[in-house]
């Protein structure tokens, strides 16, 4: 047990060091972190902006008001930047298991999986995040939901198992590269799959999308599920606090299937050579 929790604390330690190399190398060009954050939260704002066109041209879509959209907007934006921060590397794994760069993982005395991420921390995700909370913060006003402790502890929750959900998806997108030896990005197709099926309630599709969406691949349990829960609008599903702890389970479902196919593929890696 104790071992176990030194392990931890030495996890976290490097975690932390590596988020402040990662800070020191991103304040080291300015103008480049001025554009990200003038360029990046456009898109966002863009997609917040249609959301707003259609309701105003359309009415509510399949019962939910321009309010309750904006917090299931606000509330993906939050998870996706969260997944950006910290995964958006598994979009790129094919390139490093081409070109042999897991070589250096094998040899240090740290997890390959862990090592990979946590090594390559993305801040530049932070500019995603601004709009997000921005957006779900209106959102919350909008829809006219009481903030407490508890619901932000649901939020937080949530957000985690949310953050889970996508992480787990690029990872095993990304663990493909071991079995097919190619560098083919499905990672950037993906996103988008996942910021259009998650900005609108997914009670609006068939429901043949919507088993396939919450049983086969997980991505309603990113925002419908859980903003549902919290706007206390009937999902056919749980609600309350059992589904912060649903999300957050699926979400750690997702990454154990994901770290299981990527530990897989680790054993027919070929390093660099031919």
């Amino acid at each position: 047990m104790r071992k176990s929790f030194d392990t931890l604390l030495h996890y976290l330690d490097v975690t932390g060091q590596e988020i402040k190399m990662a800070f020191m190398t991103m304040i080291e060009y300015p103008s480049n972190i001025a554009g990200w954050f003038i360029s990046n939260p456009l898109q966002f704002i863009m997609g917040f902006a249609i959301i707003k066109f259609v309701v105003e041209s359309f009415g509510e879509i399949n019962g939910w008001n321009y309010g309750q959209l904006a917090f299931l907007y606000g509330l993906s934006v939050i998870s996706h930047a969260l997944s950006m921060i910290f995964f958006v590397q598994g979009w790129f794994m094919g390139w490093f298991v081409i070109e042999g760069d897991f070589d250096r993982y094998l040899t240090r005395p740290l997890g390959v999986l862990y090592q990979f991420f946590f090594t390559n921390i993305n801040i530049f995700g932070i500019t995603d995040l601004i709009p997000g909370v921005i957006v779900f913060i209106y959102g919350c006003a909008k829809s006219g939901v009481t903030v407490s402790f508890l619901f932000i502890v649901q939020v937080i929750i949530m957000l985690i198992g949310a953050t889970f959900i996508r992480g787990g998806i690029y990872i095993f997108l990304g663990s493909t590269s071991f079995h097919t030896r190619s560098a083919v990005d499905f990672g950037q197709y993906t996103q988008e799959i996942m910021d259009k099926t998650t900005m609108y309630p997914m009670s609006m599709y068939p429901e043949s999308m919507q088993f396939i969406l919450t049983y086969l691949i997980p991505i309603g349990w990113v925002s419908f599920y859980p903003v549902s829960s919290l706007l206390g609008i009937d999902n056919g599903l749980s609600g309350g606090m059992t589904t912060a702890f649903i999300t957050l389970a699926v979400g750690l479902l997702v990454m154990f299937l994901a770290g299981a196919f990527f530990n897989s593929g680790l054993k027919k890696y070929e390093s660099a050579g031919n």
